[in-house]
């Protein structure tokens, strides 16, 4: 790659100092946590989308005459599909002209996306809309980590973080709780996209006003540009400036050679789509299992009246306790493992003892759901179990997405969106297929499938405290 030559002249751009205010890092708090509230609450916009036709799908098959009986959940399939894919355009976008611009544009097409679906005259031009909408929503849960590490220092971001991280997999348990009582008082599931759109309008409004600019090579590039203007003078330049047609091409390309050239980013993603996949199939098992009407011969609970979306609310306290956990010991128990085994220094590795207790206790949630509703135990017991689920879940999210940005830094968001790809494609066959196993092994030996999958996933965090160091020897170059 052929960088722009630097004169002995030219003076390169960059902060006046340590403390220099105009850093992102060095912002006051309150602007550092408008900037995460902001991000946030795009993250679960945009994923509440992908829940609220999944305790529809039926209702949606019904209007328009679907029988095959994996066709009522293509919409939920290729939203999410469409939640991998976008940041692979999205994250070089956001490297080349900005955290906020690509923010901005995203959001305010998935508004417009979100209503072009609530008037889908076929099945066809709903699943084709959708997973247009879920690439621009995919802007808040696949680039807004790359922010907390444009802000935070690594010893502080993981509280950062795990605040960040539960809009990502909680919008989806509020979407379901939220979609199934609509559903209930207006008996269209069009009125949820309409919802939706309204719900975006006022959120791209404060996203145009709070939301800053936070991407250090972007905001060096504005430095040196209104220097050149101020003063007449054209020696301010940026250190490895690039010819722009080349860095386009880079930049475009670079989430797919971070995703097959790069040992650790390949590993960090194919763990995080087997956690996300099960969580995937496990938002569609609870429709199953406590919808009004028993589907496939499998047992339900029959909760009536909007209030099979209560199911979700299992989930949900498991994303809470992840997050308490997350905000708590996230930053300590790095801390502590740099004081104990890095004399002081810290390093990503010591993200992976919490990694390793979320994939414990995924296994232990999924035995407990499936064999409860397979006895027909009380309907706590198998919500319990979806809690602890998701709590594991969330907890092993988190820790690879600080990881993976201890180990990327600057280039983060490229690594998270190849991250992105691998988890949505892997999501949206599982979503098509979560019904399906679950047909064929019923809940208990469904559900213990699953468990024994992340059960033979468990040595990872182990291998990678072991050979990580060595695994990220071989990153991208830029």
């Amino acid at each position: 790659m052929e960088h722009l030559p630097l004169d002995k002249h030219d003076v390169t751009v960059s902060w006046k100092g340590p403390k220099d205010p105009e850093n992102p890092r060095n912002w006051s708090k309150g602007r550092k946590w408008t900037n995460v509230l902001i991000i946030s609450a795009q993250a679960t916009i945009s994923p509440v989308a992908s829940t609220f036709l999944a305790v529809t799908d039926l209702t949606v098959a019904d209007d328009f005459h679907v029988t095959n009986v994996y066709l009522p959940s293509l919409p939920v399939a290729v939203y999410v599909l469409g939640l991998g894919l976008g940041p692979l355009f999205l994250a070089p976008c956001s490297e080349l002209y900005g955290r906020r611009i690509v923010f901005l544009t995203a959001f305010f097409l998935f508004t417009i996306l979100n209503a072009g679906c609530a008037v889908a005259p076929n099945m066809a031009a709903l699943a084709l809309l959708r997973f247009a909408t879920g690439m621009a929503g995919s802007a808040g849960p696949g680039l807004g980590a790359g922010i907390v590490s444009d802000m935070f220092e690594p010893k502080e971001r993981g509280k950062a973080q795990a605040v960040y991280g539960l809009g990502p997999q909680g919008g989806p348990v509020l979407g379901g709780v939220i979609g199934a009582f609509l559903l209930e008082l207006t008996g269209n599931w069009r009125w949820l996209l309409w919802l939706m759109t309204m719900a975006s309008i006022p959120m791209n409004t404060l996203s145009f006003c709070l939301l800053r600019e936070t991407y250090e090579p972007v905001l060096f590039e504005w430095k040196a540009k209104k220097l050149r203007e101020e003063t007449g003078d054209s020696t301010y330049r940026v250190k490895n400036e690039i010819r722009p047609r080349e860095l386009f091409l880079h930049a475009m390309t670079r989430p797919f050679r971070m995703l097959f050239t790069v040992p650790i980013c390949t590993v960090l993603s194919l763990y995080t789509s087997l956690v996300v996949g099960i969580f995937f199939i496990q938002l569609t098992t609870l429709p199953l299992l406590f919808g009004p009407i028993p589907e496939f011969g499998l047992f339900s609970y029959k909760w009536e009246h909007g209030l099979d979306g209560l199911a979700y609310l299992g989930g949900g306290l498991g994303l809470v306790w992840a997050t308490l956990i997350g905000i708590f010991g996230l930053n300590r128990s790095r801390k502590w493992m740099a004081t104990h085994f890095g004399n002081g220094e810290g390093r990503p590795e010591f993200r992976l003892p919490l990694l390793f207790l979320g994939m414990l206790l995924i296994p232990v949630g999924l035995f407990l759901f499936g064999w409860c509703a397979q006895a027909r135990a009380h309907w706590v017991l198998p919500l319990l179990g979806a809690a602890i689920f998701s709590c594991g879940m969330q907890i092993a999210y988190v820790s690879i997405q600080v990881y993976t940005v201890d180990t990327f830094r600057t280039y983060a968001a490229s690594a998270l969106a190849a991250n992105a790809v691998a988890r949505g494609v892997v999501g949206c066959f599982l979503t098509i297929l979560g019904f399906k196993v679950f047909e064929s092994l019923d809940y208990g030996w469904g559900s213990s499938l699953l468990a024994f999958v992340a059960l033979a996933a468990l040595p990872v965090p182990v291998v990678l405290y072991i050979y990580g160091s060595k695994l990220r020897e071989r990153t991208i170059e830029s």
